[in-house]
């Protein structure tokens, strides 16, 4: 007599064999003070190929399969979005309206408001980063990292479902990850 085990399809397997390391992030920076700048024209001609399919599983979802990227092309900000089964947007964005850099983001009116609160002060990468909450909605969260004198990028999650992520009881540890791989993709030749 057989035994039948199992019904229906097979569980996608994960990609990675172990949960990211956290980013490393340092003490903060001056919010100007860019002593390696980030060349920009990879983010600028196709900013959706800056994670590979092992960092998309690191900081999207895991397995990666059904990551959609859309290229953002309207303003304020330029950049791409992934998203996982209609979950969460995570983005990666060049804003280009101001506030373009931290230190912008730094006396505008949303953080003189008390609209980006809690406002945190660190580096990645050598880099001076802000990590902040728009509107102190706490599930969502940003880090913007100043990459030369004139340009920040900006990382977001926006929404509350994050199927298959690493991070979804710590977003912004997420896009801290995020922003380390692509930083570390624009910064290789």
């Amino acid at each position: 007599m057989g035994l039948l085990s199992g019904c229906g399809p097979a569980k996608p397997v994960r990609v990675l064999s172990q949960p990211p390391t956290p980013a490393q992030t340092g003490a903060p920076l001056p919010l100007s003070q860019v002593d390696r700048p980030v060349d920009l024209a990879k983010f600028d001609a196709d900013p959706c190929s800056l994670l590979t399919k092992d960092q998309a599983a690191a900081v999207v979802a895991d397995p990666p399969n059904d990551i959609r990227a859309n290229r953002r092309t309207t303003l304020p900000a330029f950049g791409c979005s992934w998203t996982n089964h209609g979950g969460a947007l995570i983005e990666a964005l060049k804003p280009v309206q101001n506030p373009s850099t931290l230190a912008e983001l730094s006396v505008s009116p949303l953080k003189k408001d008390g609209e980006l609160e809690p406002w945190t002060e660190t580096s990645i990468a050598g880099l001076p980063a802000v990590v902040y909450h728009v509107f102190r909605f706490m599930d969502e969260c940003s880090v913007s990292v100043q990459v030369t004198d004139e340009q920040m990028l900006t990382f977001d999650v926006q929404g509350t479902d994050l199927p298959g992520s690493y991070w979804d009881k710590d977003r912004c540890g997420g896009l801290l990850k995020m922003a380390e791989f692509v930083i570390g993709n624009l910064r290789q030749n």
